[in-house]
């Protein structure tokens, strides 16, 4: 279990090194509230886009799990996508045990925000499944897997994946996953290098540079007394180097634009002018970046549904034995 005081203590921690991690954007009642609020506007429309692509391959997906198979969801969120998959992983596990007329699914829906674990844990409450919400961290995998029966479909769901190191985030999943268990996980992509890559490129920056996205970005700053004229808030998309090649990342960073100081329950932090926040990043990959990722780290690609514009892709994938 993650608790409020620690999370507290977390983001003291990074203030004080000029450090804001993204998963500090998510915690608490107000974390919650600010990525539904995002979530809903039109300018960022990542998290639905993946979404109603696995609503259109959802009869195609489910036909390559096997029955009796339990969910895990990490980074679960509201719940929502979670909610269709599970409606659809039923409906195959009682037609192919028609006799016992039972369903034998346990779901694990796992966030750092309590908040959004019980929100996902409303969702299915109406499913003939069973339910164990927990609260943690994906880095304590070895930690959380104990609360989970095997065999699992391990999901990373709403462009989640993207926002790790993907050899640590593949090495990670990897090294926690049994050989019966399968890895299922989302990208929003950047289409291969052509002449549409620029035009791509621009889309990418509206939709991360934009106001509602930088206001979700600032929530921690803005909540403890920071505002908003005392700094100011960049970001880029860089290349970056990695073990395929060169890769595109989000760069997020505040600037303090001026002397300033919040205060977290009984620490004050200050921040001089020309101060540097380091935020976190999202990973931009084309659809062959991704599949290089899974050969190098051991996976096998058991299935992805790509989508027409080659904007999004959904990934099936076991550990390589």
């Amino acid at each position: 279990m993650t608790g409020e005081k620690s999370l507290e203590e977390k983001l003291c921690e990074c203030l004080k090194n000029h450090e804001l991690p993204d998963y500090l954007l998510y915690t608490g009642v107000g974390g919650a509230k600010n990525w539904l609020k995002l979530d809903g506007t039109e300018t960022f429309p990542v998290a639905r886009q993946l979404k109603g692509m696995l609503e259109k391959n959802l009869e195609s997906i489910v036909r390559f799990i096997p029955t009796g198979m339990n969910l895990v969801s990490m980074g679960v969120g509201t719940g929502e996508k979670e909610r269709i998959f599970l409606e659809a992983l039923v409906r195959k596990n009682l037609a192919e045990n028609q006799a016992s007329g039972k369903v034998s699914i346990r779901y694990y829906p796992i966030d750092i925000n309590s908040e959004f674990v019980d929100l996902a844990l409303e969702k299915v409450k109406n499913l003939p499944i069973e339910k164990t919400g927990i609260v943690g961290f994906i880095e304590d995998m070895a930690i959380l897997k104990k609360n989970w029966r095997l065999p699992v479909l391990f999901c990373i769901l709403g462009n989640t994946f993207c926002n790790y190191e993907p050899e640590f985030i593949l090495q990670l999943v990897r090294e926690n996953l049994e050989q019966g268990d399968f890895f299922f996980f989302d990208a929003n992509l950047l289409p291969a290098e052509d002449q549409e890559a620029q035009s791509a490129r621009k889309s990418v920056m509206g939709t991360y540079a934009s106001r509602e996205n930088a206001i979700f970005n600032m929530y921690p700053l803005l909540q403890y007394g920071m505002a908003p004229d005392d700094f100011d808030f960049e970001l880029l998309l860089a290349h970056v180097n990695s073990s395929i090649g060169e890769v595109c990342r989000t760069r997020k960073s505040v600037y303090i634009l001026k002397d300033t100081e919040i205060t977290i329950g009984a620490e004050t932090i200050g921040f001089r002018e020309g101060d540097v926040i380091r935020m976190g990043f999202t990973y931009k990959y084309t659809y062959d970046q991704i599949t290089a990722f899974l050969e190098i780290c051991g996976f096998e690609l058991l299935k992805a549904f790509l989508s027409e514009d080659r904007a999004n892709v959904i990934i099936l994938a076991k550990k390589r034995i």
